[in-house]
């Protein structure tokens, strides 16, 4: 079984994978450190390594965006972002042609196993009716259709209602889907789960110019406008993290204090999540180390609490 270390270093592999298939000549080193590494240029240098000794090739553009090159192999990879159990057999021939018949592919094929080893992960995507939602959104992004969201259950309005709209990235990693919204004309992302389920309409889009894939965070928080927190937790506090939000998990290393761990991470500004959890298991917490807007927040967050 895999130690933590090489735990989250498969999850942030992972990460990488899906933010370059999913939005090539989308992200530079730095880009993809923020969003997938802690900030660590260094570990993403070592990722690429990995895919290239994996036999995905990398390639960047005139701003140093990077995209794998697209050579049949690879076109598979993209199919396995939803992949159901019985897809699984891809990944054997996508390595075999790949690598065929080598001791090396035979290597290959375990490391991938346990790359994509997803129930450990917490990924509900995998489930059959998961699947026919992320179809039917892919479809209306291809085809550049809009999309009727049926019975979606906002935490917001706390409500269930319908929503029409324009679903221009679908992210089952993230459980995220970002679009935008006819409704109130607005850029909004949207959880997959909490979708009842999707209807693709004739209509062709119409407000593409609006469209703008924007940063998720590990609490699944859409989010450009980020910001670095820096805490320490103990045993208790990392179990429920991780437990909660399994994205969490690649952002944690163990401290030099015994039973206790770093969580550092770029999370939306508004601290959604963070600060639920932060609230919630406050005594598991060893310290908040930075930024000050963090604690300023809880404070506020504090005072205004009305029972």
């Amino acid at each position: 079984m895999p130690n933590e270390n090489e735990y989250g270093t498969k999850q942030r592999l992972l990460r990488i994978l899906f933010a370059i298939v999913e939005n090539p000549r989308g992200y530079t080193k730095k880009e993809l450190a923020d969003r997938c590494a802690s900030g660590k240029v260094e570990n993403v240098k070592n990722d690429f390594i990995a895919f290239d000794n994996a036999g995905l090739r990398l390639k960047y553009d005139n701003k140093y965006r990077y995209y794998f090159e697209l050579e049949e192999p690879y076109k598979k990879l993209k199919d396995l972002l939803h992949f159901s159990e019985e897809d699984q057999i891809i990944l054997n021939e996508v390595i075999d042609t790949i690598r065929p018949h080598s001791k090396r592919g035979q290597r290959l094929k375990k490391k991938l196993a346990s790359l994509y080893d997803f129930k450990r992960l917490g990924h509900s995507y995998l489930r059959k009716p998961y699947l026919s939602k992320v179809d039917l959104l892919l479809q209306g992004k291809e085809e550049k259709k809009q999309v009727i969201l049926r019975d979606y259950k906002s935490s917001n309005t706390n409500k269930i209602s319908d929503r029409h709209l324009e679903g221009y990235h679908v992210s089952p990693p993230d459980d995220t889907l970002q679009a935008y919204c006819l409704d109130s004309h607005q850029l909004k992302h949207f959880r997959i789960s909490r979708i009842g389920r999707v209807r693709l309409t004739d209509t062709n889009w119409q407000y593409e110019g609006h469209h703008n894939i924007m940063r998720t965070d590990p609490f699944r928080i859409v989010d450009n406008n980020q910001t670095m927190v820096h805490l320490r937790l103990k045993v208790g506090a990392y179990n429920e993290l991780t437990e909660r939000f399994p994205l969490t998990k690649s952002y944690i290393t163990e401290s030099q204090e015994e039973d206790v761990y770093d969580f550092q991470c770029m999370v939306n500004h508004r601290f959604l999540g963070l600060s639920n959890f932060i609230l919630g298991y406050h005594h598991q917490l060893v310290e908040i180390l930075e930024p000050e807007s963090l604690l300023q927040h809880l404070r506020d967050t504090i005072k205004n609490m009305d029972f």
